[in-house]
């Protein structure tokens, strides 16, 4: 099977991107996948890097580029037998012209023939757009007209399955599957480091603010706990800047790492006894939370529907907190660093969840869905009115 696919790749920083690089690895081992090309992004600074090295990838379209000709032109010279746009809603651009664009692409795709799946990562209807600078078009004909388009694809695969209830029960959609976002690699178990850290991680802006963090550290300094906050990560592509704020106010031995590539990402996890998600805005699920599974870290979360919903479907044990609130925060922070044996059961716990959420069966179930779109007939062109309205669990 020769697959194209259309995402945003490292090293520029994203959660979608970092998905892209970890599924295109995964499928370009496969025995079944002849050949992937991967259509990325331009950006400053580019270079090969992590997946990169096996994957054949192509810098094809830019941010904010209204009608993407060369990425149409690539899949044309390509003729792949099956396209994957592994889809954030902003990762075309953040202006509203350049979203309806990215949202119009695998429509346009399909119409020339090809059999199209879309990963989506957000879902509109169910997000705070406002504090993740999501430009909300305008109307709610406007977003349903939006939904619709992506729903043209052959298949539309969401990584909750609180997302495939919704469309089937807002947009009788029944191309959707819901395939778990699934670990980063195999499991780590890595040992607990001395001492007291507490690590967050990820690409940050206003929706997931390190500072909050830093606020529920001190709290618990005052109570003359010696902890060390360890912050890693970049800003959020949305949000350009957002970090410089940060740096001034660390204290002692509190580090920012910056920027951690993958192969090292063992050793920053190594050094936390905990990890924490301070999201306070859904953003679909959770690769940092992934990642902390995986190197056998417990971690405490914002209380967000999303993450309810990931706890429940992968069956995963996290740690709760109020969005946005530094004292609660504070308090279930504080309640895993006091009680070893509650962060050994969490751990625990999660380690026999991960044996289910291997990259080898994500990228399984990803061929699955290709191999099904690749086998249906092609021949009639799709149109909103044409979705299937079959739901299947």
């Amino acid at each position: 099977m020769r697959i194209c696919a259309v995402t945003p790749y490292p090293p520029p920083a994203s959660g979608v991107g970092d998905y892209g690089e970890l599924m295109a690895a995964e499928l370009t081992r496969h025995p079944r996948v002849d050949s992937i090309t991967v259509l990325a992004d331009r950006g400053a600074g580019l270079g090969g890097q992590g997946a990169a090295r096996i994957v054949d990838v192509r810098r094809a379209w830019s941010r904010d580029a209204l009608i993407p000709t060369e990425l149409v032109r690539q899949i044309e010279r390509l003729r792949p037998d099956v396209v994957w746009f592994n889809f954030g809603l902003t990762m075309f651009g953040t202006r509203p012209l350049s979203v309806l664009s990215g949202l119009s692409l695998p429509l346009l795709v399909k119409l020339l023939g090809y059999p199209v799946v879309v990963t989506l990562h957000e879902m509109p209807a169910l997000a705070d757009l406002a504090s993740l600078a999501i430009p909300r078009l305008r109307g709610r004909v406007a977003g349903w007209a939006a939904m619709r388009l992506l729903l043209c694809a052959d298949e539309v695969i969401v990584t909750l399955d609180r997302y495939r209830r919704h469309l089937g029960a807002r947009h009788r959609a029944g191309n959707v599957t819901h395939i778990p976002h699934g670990l980063w690699r195999r499991p780590e178990p890595l040992a607990e480091a001395d001492g007291a850290s507490v690590l967050v991680f990820g690409t940050f802006g206003p929706h997931k603010d390190p500072r909050l963090v830093l606020d529920a550290v001190r709290r618990i300094r005052r109570r003359a706990r010696r902890v060390r906050l360890l912050v890693a990560g970049t800003d959020h592509p949305r949000f350009p800047g957002f970090m410089a704020r940060l740096a001034p106010q660390l204290e002692g031995d509190d580090e920012w790492a910056g920027y951690v590539p993958a192969g090292a990402l063992p050793a920053l996890f190594g050094r936390a006894t905990l990890v924490v998600v301070p999201s306070t805005a859904s953003t679909g699920s959770s690769g940092v939370i992934h990642r902390a599974v995986g190197h056998a870290r417990p971690v405490v979360v914002s209380d967000l529907p999303d993450f309810r919903a990931l706890a429940a479907e992968e069956g995963l044990a996290l740690a709760w907190a109020s969005p946005g609130d530094a004292a609660a925060l504070a308090a279930a922070i504080d309640e895993l660093l006091e009680d070893r044996a509650l962060r050994d059961r969490l751990v625990a716990h999660n380690m026999r969840a991960a044996a289910r959420l291997s990259p080898e069966r994500t990228a399984e179930s990803y061929l699955r869905v290709f191999a099904g779109v690749r086998s249906r007939s092609t021949a009639a062109l799709p149109s909103a009115a044409s979705i299937p309205t079959r739901v299947e669990a």
